[in-house]
């Protein structure tokens, strides 16, 4: 008891204060009782339902959408619902569309379409029609190809990045070889790349190929292997060297020659052949 004590134990004023507090609590809900209510506002139903009705008639009351004039060669789905076609109607009209054919006039639109006279009146103002375009096709001008083989220096000059280097190196390489055997003997030209082989293509081509006199691999002698394109001192040593320890030959036999690989026979058997 000593303990719970000190925490109950109040001075005077407290007490008197406590006193005036429940006093006046009880005095706030007797006087509660004889105050006036205050009025309530009450709602005018005749004047809300005036409102309503403005705001209902303005939700209904919209404005029609605006169809502009269009070809109905390029009728969509929109459209046709704006102009009021029955589904039908626009089944028809786009698969005709599908098919390629040409509206030209109201009276094909109606016969695709239709439609009523009716309906055909309302639609009518909103359709334009154009004749289709017919597109002048111009066959490409075929390009008449020169003969790379007899084509001089001014010829090549006038070929997209020939100049006159280039042109003489053309000419040159071209009576080393005795004359052009492959289109694809321009990429050993040097300083032409692939560019500009692909633009004297478009202007060249080997009409005639050169009359080369081949000689034999099983005879040719090396000061004549050494004058033939593709082969050096060299080449022509090893050929000379390999074929003496061999009763018969065969072109692509050299490949078990060092330094020589498939491109490299193919190009020297423009010149050589075997007996």
């Amino acid at each position: 008891m000593k303990f719970f004590r000190p925490h109950f134990y109040l001075s005077k004023a407290q007490r008197n204060a406590l006193v005036l507090l429940v006093v006046l609590l009880l005095g706030v809900f007797y006087l509660k009782g004889f105050l006036p209510e205050a009025a309530q506002n009450t709602l005018d139903h005749k004047a809300m339902e005036k409102y309503q009705s403005t705001i209902d008639s303005l939700v209904r009351v919209q404005a029609p959408p605006v169809i502009y004039p269009f070809n109905p060669n390029f009728l969509t789905d929109y459209r046709a619902y704006l102009l009021g076609l029955p589904t039908a109607s626009i089944d028809r009209l786009l698969n005709h569309k599908k098919s390629g054919k040409w509206l030209n006039n109201l009276e094909d639109f109606k016969k695709v379409a239709e439609i009523d006279d009716s309906l055909m009146a309302f639609v009518a103002p909103h359709l334009i029609f154009s004749q289709k375009k017919k597109y002048n096709v111009y066959k490409k001008k075929e390009v008449v190809k020169k003969n790379l083989n007899q084509a001089d220096i001014a010829a090549l000059k006038a070929v997209y990045g020939v100049g006159e280097k280039l042109s003489n190196r053309i000419v040159k390489y071209r009576k080393l070889l005795q004359g052009f055997s492959l289109m694809d003997q321009l990429y050993e030209v040097y300083g032409l790349d692939s560019t500009v082989v692909d633009e004297i293509r478009k202007k060249f081509e080997i009409k005639t190929l050169p009359n080369i006199k081949k000689i034999a691999l099983d005879t040719i002698s090396y000061s004549d292997l050494v004058r033939l394109p593709y082969l050096n001192s060299t080449d022509a040593q090893r050929i000379i060297r390999w074929r003496s320890t061999r009763e018969e030959i065969e072109i692509s036999e050299l490949l078990n020659i060092e330094g020589f690989d498939s491109l490299k026979i193919d190009r020297i058997n423009l010149y050589l052949s075997t007996l």
